[in-house]
């Protein structure tokens, strides 16, 4: 019996080897769920994948109910469900919990709030910085690719995040905030960044690469920047915590605050261009982030009085 399980273990494995089970069970379990509970789907809503497709104006609402079942069976298919596996089989013989689900302190809960909050201006100016970038002109029908890619992205958020009642907002927040912040956290913090901490030995290179292919694997090209920044701070807070929960705290206050600005302005007002100018908004700038900077320099200096150092 010991000898089959083991067979399961990836404890004690090398890094390379982990990374290659985990990418095995994330594709495979990934895929293989996605296509059962997207055939339940069609069934359920009476809709297909073409709604992915579809312009504003045509889309029913089982269509725009299907789209929301969509993005909830992609973080619970493709990133939680293989991630939960991976941290299962990562984890000791001999333990009996995962300690990156350890319960952070109230006071650490409350610094990382106010860190997500300030990081926002952060991200939007960076990404208005990013969404004005061109690339050569022989790369014109890439560009052209990229900005369809991320006008249709952009097109599904929108939809899903239409909100005129109370409970379809509650709704939103879980699609797009609760459930993103655990699943994503889970697979890039808890699973990928711990290999590439033990493939490379070093916590900074870990955290960097992870915050790379996080924003890659997003898909949003013009978003590259400010999603790669949120990869950053996401990826320190879990290296100088040691609990997921801190990240997937700062992950849901980042992606929730929009929905409830959509839902108290409406998506009329929430779409609108930004019009303060972008000399203002760096103006700004600084104080948010000197404020950041000091909470991820306490979890630092917290992490390396923890260890002695």
């Amino acid at each position: 019996m010991g000898d089959k399980q083991r067979h399961f273990k990836l404890y004690n494995e090398s890094p390379l080897y982990q990374l290659f089970v985990s990418l095995l069970i994330i594709m495979g379990v990934g895929i293989t769920l996605s296509i059962i509970l997207i055939l339940a789907g069609t069934m359920i809503f009476g809709s297909d994948l073409t709604v992915l497709e579809k312009s504003t104006e045509a889309l029913r609402n089982s269509d725009v109910g299907f789209l929301k079942y969509i993005l909830i069976i992609q973080d619970i298919s493709l990133f939680l469900v293989p991630s939960i596996i991976i941290l299962v089989m990562m984890k000791p013989g001999s333990s009996t919990g995962l300690s990156e689900l350890k319960i952070p302190h109230l006071k650490e809960t409350g610094l990382v709030i106010i860190l997500a909050l300030c990081i926002l201006p952060v991200t939007s100016f960076t990404e208005q910085i990013n969404a004005g970038m061109h690339l050569p002109e022989w790369l014109s029908g890439v560009e052209k690719w990229m900005v369809e890619k991320e006008d249709h992205a952009n097109n599904i958020i929108n939809q899903v995040m239409i909100s005129p009642a109370f409970g379809t907002m509650i709704l939103n927040l879980f699609i797009i905030a609760i459930l993103p912040a655990l699943a994503e956290e889970i697979l890039f913090r808890g699973v990928l960044q711990k290999i590439l901490y033990n493939l490379f030995k070093s916590g900074h290179v870990a955290i960097w690469v992870t915050a790379f292919i996080f924003s890659t694997i997003h898909f949003q090209f013009f978003g590259f920047i400010p999603r790669f920044i949120l990869g950053l701070v996401f990826g320190y807070l879990f290296f100088w915590s040691g609990t997921l929960w801190l990240p997937v705290i700062s992950h849901f206050v980042n992606n929730a605050v929009p929905v409830v600005v959509a839902y108290i302005q409406g998506m009329e007002k929430f779409d609108a261009p930004v019009d303060t100018p972008l000399l203002k908004q760096a103006i700004a700038l600084p104080l948010p982030i000197l404020i950041s900077l000091i909470i991820l320099f306490y979890f630092r200096n917290n992490r390396r009085n923890t260890d002695g150092h």
